[in-house]
C-alpha cells in the first residue's frame, strides 16, 4: 500500500510540470491499466495512473461545465454560499447554481446597489454578464485560476442592472444567525478580527494586521486549520476521556469519547464553513479515529502517505494548493522531528529543551518551504511560534471557545467571558501590530530556483540525521553551491507589476527601489494593497527612495497613503496639486544611484489630466527606458518634435496599449526593442487596441503584455536586457493559458 501512496504522490507532482492536461479519452485507457497494474503487484505504477485517472476525468468535467455555462442564456438561479462582503459601492458574492446544468458549482459576483442586504442562505434568481475566472499574475500573489478550481468556482462576473433579479423563499442558515450573534457580541471588542476570524473564519483584517501577519510568520495561527481542529479534538477528547464514568460503562468510555470529540471537531468545521483547510484537518482526524477504534497501529510514515494519497485522489486540484503542501510538509516535519527526539524526559529542563528544539527544528524546515513557496521567509516566526502557539493552544484559542459556547447556548455572563478573552488576546495584537512596523523582519530570497531551494532543504534533513558521520559530510559539500548563492553581485531590474487595468512601474537595485504609479483603487479594491506592497516586500525592498504619481487617475494613483505608511522615507514626485509635501516631476533628482533620470516636457497645457502625465525617461549603462504614462497622440508628437534625438531601447506603452496613443510616428523614431503594456485580461476597453498590435507588427517591435503574461520582470546588465513572464514560469504550466479574449466571451444571462 505504501509503493501506492507514493506513487499517487509522485503523479501529482509530475502532474505540475506538464504543459497540457491530457484528453479525456485517456481516461478509458488509464482506468483498466490502474486495476492490472495493481493486481500484478506493480502498486507505484498503479497509484500514478490513479491520480492521473481521477486528475483528467475531474478537470474534464470543470471545462465542461464552465463552456456550457458561458453559453447558457437563461437567469440564475442559485443560493448565497460563505459570508458576502459588504462595501459602499456594491456586494460581492459567491452563488451556489441550482437551476442550470451547471448544478452545485459556484460563482463570484459583483452587485453595485442590490435591493436588500445580501445575507448567506438566501436564494436569488438574477441575470449576470460573466467571463471567466482570471486574476493578476504576481510572484506574491494569489492563483486565482487555481483558487477557482479547488473551490468549484466556474465564472466570476457582475450583476446586470437593467434585469429585475427576483428574492426566492428561503431560510436564514442557522450558521448566518449564529455569526450574526458572534458579530454583535465582539463588536466593542479591540481584538474582533481575531476572534471572528478563529470563531467562523471571518479573516477581515486591516492591511497593516495583514502585514503583521506576514512578517511575524503567524498566518498559520490565525486561519482555521488543522492546529485549530486538532485543538478542538484533543480538549473535547480529553473532558470526555478523563471525567467520571459508571463501572458499566467504562468499556465504552474509549469509543464514545473518540466519537464525540471528533462530532465536535466537525462541528467546529461546520461553523467555520467548511474551509478547504478545515476539511482536510476534519478527513485526517476521521482517518486516525477509524484507525484507532479497528485496534489498527499505523506508523508515522504509513499513515502521512495513506492521509496525503486519499486527499489527492478524492480531490486531484489540491495539488495547486499552496495550503496543502504546507499543511501535508508540515505534518510530515512533526512526524519527523518526534521520530528524531526521545519520547520520554524527566527533568523539566531537559523538556523545555526539547520544547526550544522542536520549534527550531519546525520553524527552519517550514521556513525553507515558506522560500520555496513565497521566495521569502519571517525571520521572527521562531521566536513568535515560541511565544505564542503554547500561548493560543493553552489558553488563548480554550477560553475562546468557551466563550463561544457560552454565547451560543446564551449563557448569563457571556459578555464577562468575551471581555477576558479580549483581554487576553491584547498580548498578540500587540505584537502583530508591532511586527508589522517591522520592515526588516521578511527575508526576501526571489529568483532562486526551485532546485536550490529543494537542495537547501535536503541539506537541512541531512544534519538532522547527522548521528550518521556520512549524512553531514554529505550535507557539508552540498552546501559549496549555495554559497555562490549569495555572493552573486546585485543586478538592476525593471519591474512591471502585474496590477490589472493600471500601471505600477518598480525600478529595483537590491533593496533598494523607485516606483513609478501605484496601481489602481476602484472603491474598496485596492491593487496597491492587495498586489504593488505585497510584491515590494517579496522582492526585498526595504527602502522606496521614490514615489513618482504621474497624473491625477485612479487608476495610476491607487491608495498611495497606504504606500508612504509603509515606505515613510519615500520621496513623492507629482504634478498634482492637492498632494501634499509632493515635489513636482520635474524637481526630480537627476542622478538616482547608477541610473540617469529625465523628465521629459511637452511643453504645452493640453487640458487633459492624461495628457499631463510626468514622462520619466532612465538611463542605465547604455539602455534607455521610458515612461510615459497616460499621454495622446499629440503629447507623443509635441515630444518627437521637442526632443528629435529621442530614442528608447525598452517602452512602456501609454495609455495601457489605447489607440488613442502609441502614434506611428512616435514608434517609428522611438524605435524601441520592446514594448511593455500593462492591461487586465478581457478588459472591457480591449487594451491593448488591435490598431496598436499593428503597429508595433510592422515596425517589428515584441510586445509583453501584462494581460497574458502576468508581471514582467527585466533584468539590466551592461551587455543584454532579458525578459521574464511571471506566468509563463508560475506552475501549473497547463493552468497558464488564458482562455480566449474579452467580448467573444461575455454573455449576458
Amino acid at each position: 500500500m505504501k509503493s501506492f501512496c507514493i506513487g499517487v504522490l509522485a503523479g501529482s507532482l509530475l502532474s505540475l510540470f506538464l504543459p497540457i492536461v491530457p484528453p479525456f479519452f485517456t481516461v478509458f485507457l488509464l482506468l483498466p491499466l490502474t486495476i492490472l497494474l495493481f493486481a500484478v503487484r506493480y502498486r507505484f505504477c498503479a497509484g500514478l495512473a490513479a491520480f492521473f485517472c481521477c486528475w483528467i476525468s475531474q478537470f474534464a468535467t470543470y471545462e465542461t461545465e464552465q463552456q456550457q455555462l458561458l453559453n447558457y442564456s437563461a437567469p440564475l438561479q442559485g443560493t448565497i454560499v460563505g459570508i458576502p462582503k459588504q462595501y459602499a459601492e456594491y456586494s460581492q458574492f459567491t452563488l451556489q447554481l441550482e437551476n442550470s446544468s451547471a448544478k452545485g458549482y459556484q460563482i463570484q459576483l459583483n452587485w453595485s446597489q442590490p435591493p436588500e442586504l445580501l445575507q448567506e442562505g438566501q436564494r436569488w434568481q438574477l441575470s449576470a454578464r460573466l467571463r471567466p475566472v482570471a486574476g493578476s499574475a504576481n510572484p506574491a500573489g494569489v492563483n486565482r485560476e487555481a483558487q477557482a478550481l479547488l473551490h468549484g468556482v466556474l465564472a466570476q462576473g457582475s450583476v446586470l442592472a437593467g434585469h429585475e433579479a427576483q428574492l426566492l423563499p428561503h431560510k436564514v442558515s442557522l450558521r448566518q444567525r449564529l455569526i450574526a450573534r458572534l458579530q454583535h457580541a465582539t463588536a466593542d471588542l479591540d481584538s474582533a478580527p481575531l476572534l471572528l476570524a478563529l470563531t467562523v473564519g471571518q479573516r477581515q483584517f486591516s492591511p497593516a494586521l495583514w502585514q503583521g501577519l506576514q512578517q511575524s510568520g503567524l498566518a498559520h495561527l490565525l486561519a482555521i486549520s488543522g492546529l485549530h481542529i486538532g485543538l478542538v479534538f484533543g480538549w473535547s477528547f480529553c473532558l470526555l476521556r478523563f471525567m467520571p464514568w459508571p463501572l458499566r460503562y467504562l468499556a465504552w468510555r474509549q469509543g464514545v469519547a473518540l466519537t464525540a470529540a471528533l462530532l465536535a471537531a466537525f462541528a467546529y468545521a461546520w461553523l467555520a464553513g467548511f474551509a478547504i483547510p478545515t476539511i482536510r484537518a476534519a478527513f485526517a482526524l476521521l482517518l486516525m479515529v477509524l484507525a484507532w477504534l479497528q485496534y489498527r497501529r499505523l506508523s508515522y510514515s504509513h499513515y502521512w502517505l495513506l492521509l496525503t494519497a486519499l486527499l489527492l485522489l478524492a480531490q486531484p486540484f489540491f495539488v495547486l494548493s499552496k495550503s496543502f503542501w504546507l499543511s501535508v510538509l508540515a505534518v510530515a516535519v512533526i512526524f519527523t522531528v518526534l521520530w528524531l527526539q526521545p519520547r520520554y524526559s524527566k527533568h523539566w529542563h531537559s523538556k523545555f529543551y526539547l520544547f526550544l528544539r522542536f520549534h527550531f527544528c519546525l520553524t527552519l524546515l517550514m521556513s525553507l518551504l515558506s522560500l520555496l513557496l513565497f521566495d521569502g521567509s519571517s525571520v521572527l516566526a521562531w521566536l513568535s511560534n515560541v511565544l505564542w502557539v503554547p500561548w493560543c493552544s493553552l489558553l488563548a484559542i480554550p477560553l475562546l471557545f468557551i466563550s463561544l459556547l457560552a454565547e451560543l447556548v446564551q449563557l448569563p455572563g457571556s459578555s464577562v467571558l468575551w471581555q477576558l478573552t479580549d483581554t487576553v488576546f491584547q498580548p498578540l495584537l500587540w505584537w502583530l501590530n508591532w511586527s508589522a512596523l517591522q520592515s526588516s523582519s521578511w527575508w526576501a530570497w526571489p529568483d532562486q530556483h526551485w532546485v536550490l531551494i529543494c537542495s537547501l532543504l535536503l541539506i537541512c534533513l541531512l544534519f538532522l540525521l547527522s548521528y550518521q558521520r556520512i549524512f553531514l559530510y554529505l550535507g557539508v559539500v552540498l552546501m559549496l553551491p549555495l554559497m555562490l548563492a549569495f555572493t552573486r553581485p546585485v543586478q538592476w531590474q525593471l519591474h512591471l507589476i502585474d496590477v490589472g487595468q493600471g500601471l505600477a512601474v518598480l525600478l529595483q537595485h537590491g533593496q533598494r527601489g523607485l516606483l513609478y504609479d501605484v496601481g489602481p483603487r476602484y472603491g474598496q479594491h485596492s491593487a496597491t494593497a492587495s498586489q504593488v506592497l505585497p510584491y515590494l516586500r517579496q522582492r526585498g525592498v526595504r527602502q522606496l527612495d521614490y514615489l513618482i504619481l504621474s497624473h491625477d487617475d485612479s487608476d495610476h494613483t491607487g491608495d498611495w497613503q497606504l504606500l508612504t505608511a509603509f515606505y515613510p522615507q519615500a520621496q513623492i514626485y507629482t504634478d498634482i496639486d492637492h498632494i501634499a509635501n509632493a515635489q513636482p516631476c520635474s524637481a526630480i533628482p537627476q542622478q538616482y544611484l547608477a541610473a540617469r533620470l529625465q523628465m521629459l516636457d511637452a511643453g504645452g497645457d493640453f487640458g487633459s489630466k492624461n495628457d499631463s502625465s510626468c514622462v520619466l525617461l532612465i538611463q542605465l549603462y547604455d539602455w534607455q527606458i521610458l515612461l510615459p504614462g497616460d499621454i495622446g497622440a499629440r503629447v507623443e508628437q509635441q515630444l518627437i518634435a521637442r526632443y528629435p534625438q529621442l530614442t528608447a531601447h525598452v517602452l512602456v506603452l501609454s495609455h495601457h496599449g489605447s489607440n488613442s496613443s502609441s502614434h506611428f510616428a512616435f514608434l517609428h523614431q522611438l524605435a524601441p526593442q520592446l514594448a511593455l503594456n500593462s492591461a487586465s485580461l478581457y478588459n472591457r476597453h480591449q487594451h491593448p487596441a488591435i490598431a496598436v498590435q499593428q503597429r508595433l507588427q510592422m515596425l517589428g517591435i515584441p510586445l509583453h503584455n501584462t494581460a497574458h503574461g502576468g508581471a514582467i520582470r527585466l533584468d539590466i546588465s551592461e551587455q543584454a536586457l532579458h525578459v521574464y513572464e511571471y506566468r509563463a514560469q508560475r506552475i501549473p504550466f497547463w493552468l497558464q493559458k488564458p482562455v480566449g479574449n474579452a467580448e467573444t466571451l461575455l454573455t449576458t444571462r
